[in-house]
C-alpha cells in the first residue's frame, strides 16, 4: 500500500461532497420524533476493503474486542486519499472455482463484534435483497487494506466482489447517531466500491426492531454502500453523470432506472430528493413523489419495497443487476421533473424526521488502482 499526492483525486472527493468540510456533530434525536417516519442519509464511510463469498471474512477481531461494551472508534479523514495497487499478477477475471459462489456477486459481512443471531439474520437478509438484483460476478482483486476502525488489523488477501465491515457497538445512547454507512475503496477500472462500511449505534436497535424497521435500515444503508446516492456523479475522473439539474429540482438520468420509472407510472425524469441536508438531499429518491420506495429518504412505517426503479439504477452505475424488485405501486401519471421546466423551488414536502441534518457524513478515503478486463 503507498500513499501518493493525488490532489485531483481529492478535489474529486470533495466535489461529491460540496457541503462537506469535516465532520458534522450530530444533535440529540429524541425517539419521540419518530412517531410517523424514520428518515435515512446516505453516510458514505470511512474505510474497508473488498472481498467475496457468502462467508465472513475469517477472526481478525482483535482479542480485546470480545463484548459489545466495547466503544469503537473510526480512524480520522485522511488529509489525501490513500491510493492502493492491485497485487494480481494475471490478468484480473471473475471467480471460476465452483461452490458458494457460483460466479454471483457476493456481498460478505465482516463483524468486528459478535453479532447476536437476530443480528445476523437481519444484515444476511439485507445482504440477500441486494444480491437478488445484482448478480454478476465482478474481477478480484489482492491487497492489503487497513481497517476502518482504530485498534482493527489490516484486511489482507483476495477480494472477490465487495467486503462491508459491521460494527455493531455504542455510539452516543439512545436516540442520538443511528450509524454511519457509505463506499470507502473504490476501483479505479469502474469507480464502483471495492469495500464499505457500516457502523450502527447498539443502542438504537432494539427502538428500530419496535418499529419493526431494522432490516428496512440496514438494506437502505447497504445501498449507499453500494454507490447508490454516493457515486452517481464521479467525472472528469470516469465517464458517469447520472444526477443532472439544479439542487432545487434534480434528476436522475440513468436509461434503466427511468425505464422502470415510465413503468410503473411515472411521467418525465425520475426525480431525486432536493429537500433536507446534505445527507438527504441529492442522494435519494424523492420521498413526497415516489413515497414508500426503500431509496427514498425517508423510511416509511410499513411497506418499503426495493422497486425496479431502484434495480435499473443499479445497473446504470455499472452493475451487472437483474431488473427484479419488490411489489411497487406508484399512481399512473406521477408526474416527475422535465429538464426544460426546473424552476426553482423544491417539493417543501416532507413527512418525516430528517435525521441527516444530525449525522456524520464520511468521505470516501481511497482508490484501489485495478485494471478492466
Amino acid at each position: 500500500m503507498k500513499k501518493t499526492n493525488q490532489h485531483t483525486i481529492f478535489a474529486w472527493i470533495m466535489g461529491i461532497f460540496p457541503n462537506l468540510k469535516g465532520i458534522f456533530v450530530l444533535n440529540p434525536l429524541r425517539k419521540s420524533r419518530f412517531n410517523s417516519l424514520l428518515t435515512l442519509c446516505s453516510i458514505t464511510g470511512t474505510l474497508l476493503f473488498t472481498s467475496c463469498s457468502q462467508d465472513a471474512l475469517e477472526n481478525q477481531e482483535p482479542a480485546a474486542s470480545e463484548t459489545q461494551d466495547v466503544v469503537l472508534a473510526l480512524k480520522a479523514p485522511p488529509t489525501e486519499p490513500i491510493i492502493i495497487d492491485d497485487l494480481t499478477t494475471t490478468v484480473l477475471k471473475t471467480t471460476e472455482a465452483p461452490g458458494v459462489d457460483r460466479g454471483r456477486f457476493n456481498i460478505t459481512l465482516k463483524y468486528l463484534l459478535p453479532p447476536t443471531e437476530r443480528q445476523v439474520e437481519v444484515f444476511e437478509a439485507a445482504a440477500a435483497r441486494w444480491e437478488r438484483i445484482i448478480i454478476k460476478d465482478v474481477p478480484s482483486f489482492t491487497g492489503s487494506v487497513p481497517s476502518a476502525f482504530q485498534g482493527f488489523p489490516d484486511i489482507e488477501g483476495t477480494i472477490d466482489d465487495v467486503v462491508i465491515e459491521v460494527a455493531l457497538a455504542p455510539i452516543d445512547g439512545p436516540g442520538g447517531i443511528l450509524g454511519q454507512a457509505g463506499p470507502s475503496f473504490v476501483r479505479t477500472s469502474d469507480f464502483l466500491p471495492l469495500s464499505g462500511v457500516m457502523f450502527f449505534d447498539v443502542d438504537d436497535l432494539d427502538f428500530l426492531e419496535e418499529l419493526d424497521l431494522f432490516e428496512e435500515v440496514i438494506v437502505h444503508e447497504m445501498g449507499h454502500v453500494l454507490g447508490l446516492g454516493t457515486l452517481w456523479n464521479v467525472e472528469p475522473y470516469y465517464a458517469r453523470t447520472l444526477r443532472k439539474g439544479p439542487n432545487s429540482n434534480p434528476y436522475f438520468t440513468g436509461k434503466m432506472a427511468n425505464v422502470f420509472w415510465n413503468a410503473e407510472g411515472g411521467t418525465g425524469e425520475l426525480p431525486i430528493e432536493n429537500m433536507g441536508g446534505p445527507g438527504t438531499a441529492l442522494g435519494h429518491w424523492r420521498e413526497s413523489i415516489l413515497k414508500n420506495e426503500l431509496m427514498t429518504g425517508y423510511l416509511n412505517l410499513g411497506e418499503n419495497p426495493l422497486s425496479r426503479i431502484t434495480a435499473g439504477s443499479m445497473r446504470d452505475l455499472g452493475y451487472g443487476a437483474a431488473m427484479v424488485g419488490e411489489k411497487y405501486d406508484l399512481p399512473r401519471d406521477t408526474p416527475g421533473v422535465d429538464p426544460n421546466n426546473l424552476g426553482d423551488d423544491g417539493t417543501g414536502e416532507t413527512h418525516g424526521i430528517n435525521i441527516a441534518n444530525r449525522e456524520v457524513l464520511l468521505q470516501p478515503i481511497g482508490f484501489v488502482n485495478t485494471k478492466k478486463k
